[in-house]
């Protein structure tokens, strides 16, 4: 990961030297925790449970397709001092798709879209934070997928601290399916995949 340089005062610097070290998928996270909170070095842990990745493709002539997926975890090491030195892991569990439908729900599961039978995981690393606001930042990353794997951004917008080295997030973005071999119902149904993912992230 490459290095991230911040200017050495201010509490916005403060800020972004914590967002910096907690960059990621679906979560790079970071927040000015109250002095009650403890140091923000350490391993912090994404489970499932805190966090909610919904998804939406754009149809001509309707509305959109739209699901989520219901099982997204992972593990990241903090840093704060080097936040360079921070790592992130994100994994999706690509056979937790739903939709309110039970016959697109198995076509995304099938071998002409994720093809879960064969590559039944996704998985999101962070490679570089730039920062574009007191709270906001876009997170370029590697996105591996049905055996490819192809850089993307995401936009990362922090939306409070809370208890016990907890942080809320929001990320959006998404990717174009196309590149990862999923063309089926091209141009009725778009190419780009538009995510929004909300969550938060606790220190363990």
């Amino acid at each position: 990961m490459p290095a991230i340089t911040f200017l050495p005062e201010g509490t916005r610097n403060r800020f972004w030297t914590s967002f910096a070290a907690l960059a990621g998928l679906l979560a790079v996270i970071a927040a000015p925790l109250p002095a009650a909170a403890g140091p923000l070095s350490g391993t912090y842990t994404l489970s499932p449970a805190n966090i909610d990745a919904d998804f939406s493709v754009k149809v001509l002539g309707r509305g959109p397709v739209t699901g989520e997926f219901k099982s997204v975890s992972g593990r990241l090491i903090l840093n704060r001092k080097q936040p360079e030195k921070s790592r992130v892991s994100v994994k999706v569990d690509l056979s937790s798709v739903s939709t309110r439908n039970d016959t697109v729900t198995g076509f995304l599961k099938s071998s002409a879209m994720f093809d879960v039978a064969n590559h039944p995981v996704a998985t999101f690393q962070s490679t570089r934070v730039r920062i574009t606001g007191d709270y906001t930042a876009e997170v370029d990353g590697v996105l591996s997928l049905r055996g490819q794997t192809k850089r993307t951004s995401l936009t990362v917008k922090i939306t409070g601290a809370k208890a016990k080295g907890q942080v809320g997030f929001e990320v959006t973005g998404g990717f174009f399916r196309s590149f990862y071999g999923m063309a089926a119902g091209l141009p009725i149904y778009a190419d780009k995949v538009n995510l929004v993912i909300r969550g938060t992230g606790r220190r363990t």
